[in-house]
């Protein structure tokens, strides 16, 4: 099968999609397109810097990826513009589209795979391709994302859509169920089970550490982990990830590390040496409908975990510490802290064994299987 794929910027932090298409191109060939964007950007500083920064993406080679780049991908920085409510403006995008990949592309069938619904109008689709709308957020609730921009062209997308495939219960519900499947996040098992040295950032931590990865950004429960280390200054909080909301009151606690973001190859070094991990996110729309990929990977290093409770973490209720407020919350790490050793063993292979389930080999043959379906050899 030959795929056209719209995700997030090749280069950039793992997603879902990268993970699945570094699997599907062991077998396919693969027309990775960068991010094209799903916001108009305005005059503020943030939007300024990543517009310039887009455009000296198109004229420079990549950093080295996230995730390594197949044999049997190729990877396209279309010079398209992001105001794609404008008439003029996508007429330009289909002239760029078609430059790069309409002549080369056009005698054989193709499977588009779009986790990006501004892309839906850039491309005719032929009767023997087929459309598949891989939908891992709820853009009308999604941080950086213009809702109203989005919405008609995923409305149009979920509509021409052959195949829709979600993460979450939410945004299943939300589609139409004839064409729909649950594909809930997986993890490099492999990986995220390795045997690997503990982090040079966390070597000299004497104290047990309490441990997140990831964007610290507004869904994360910033007064939950203030009452936490506040409580508890014999524990040593790490944070590891880019500072996108105020946390200066946070940071100002002794016993509170935060370590800017590090490669992704890299967080077991960290998660697998700390002591327990936690999903500290708020109760709003975005975190109902999401399927955290740091889930699976904290199941994988068999460390206990302590959430704060949303759908995705529900499925695994006897094998996560699930608190329903800010006390109960530091009581559920002391719980965890108080594990016995066989207790732990005992924890560790059960949640390796939930994660293995889950592994993105897995996930990538559940794919195959459906495609093959939807678009039968002859």
């Amino acid at each position: 099968m030959k795929f056209i794929v719209f995700g997030e910027d090749w280069a950039s932090h793992p997603s879902s999609t990268q993970h699945l298409f570094s699997e599907l191109a062991k077998q396919h060939e693969v027309h990775w397109i960068n991010s094209i964007g799903m916001r108009k950007p305005s005059a503020k500083f943030h939007d300024i810097k990543r517009m310039l920064s887009k455009l000296k993406q198109l004229f420079r080679q990549s950093k080295t990826a996230a995730i390594a780049t197949p044999n049997n991908m190729t990877v396209y920085k279309l010079p398209v513009l992001p105001w794609h409510d404008n008439r003029l403006i996508r007429c330009f995008n289909r002239w760029i589209f078609s430059r790069y990949l309409a002549p080369s592309t056009c005698s054989e069938p193709i499977m588009y795979w779009l986790s990006v619904p501004t892309a839906h109008y850039l491309f005719d689709k032929k009767t023997t391709d087929k459309l598949i709308y891989y939908c891992g957020d709820d853009f009308s609730a999604l941080a950086g994302v213009d809702a109203k921009l989005v919405a008609p062209f995923e409305q149009q997308l979920i509509n021409s859509a052959d195949l829709i495939y979600v993460i979450s219960e939410l945004l299943l519900a939300k589609m139409p169920a004839t064409k729909t499947k649950m594909l809930t996040h997986g993890v490099s098992y492999e990986l995220f089970t390795s045997d690997v040295e503990k982090a040079d950032e966390i070597q000299t931590i004497k104290e047990p550490i309490i441990g997140f990865y990831g964007s610290i950004n507004a869904w994360l429960d910033i007064a939950l982990l203030t009452a936490l280390v506040a409580a508890r200054p014999h524990y040593q909080l790490v944070l590891i990830g880019d500072i996108v909301t105020p946390v200066t009151q946070l940071l100002q606690f002794k016993n509170v590390t935060h370590i800017g973001a590090v490669s992704h190859d890299r967080l077991v070094s960290f998660s697998a040496h700390w002591d327990v991990s936690i999903l500290p996110f708020v109760n709003n729309e975005q975190i109902k409908a999401c399927d955290p990929l740091k889930l699976k990977e904290y199941l994988a290093t068999g460390k206990p975990i302590v959430a704060t409770d949303f759908p995705a973490v529900s499925n695994y209720t006897p094998h996560i510490f699930i608190a329903h407020s800010s006390h109960d919350f530091i009581n559920k790490v002391d719980e965890a802290l108080s594990l016995t050793q066989p207790q732990l063993t005992l924890l560790n292979s059960v949640q390796k064994n939930l994660a293995k389930a889950h592994s993105w080999q897995a996930k990538a043959l559940i794919v195959n299987e459906d495609l093959l379906r939807l678009n039968p050899p002859h």
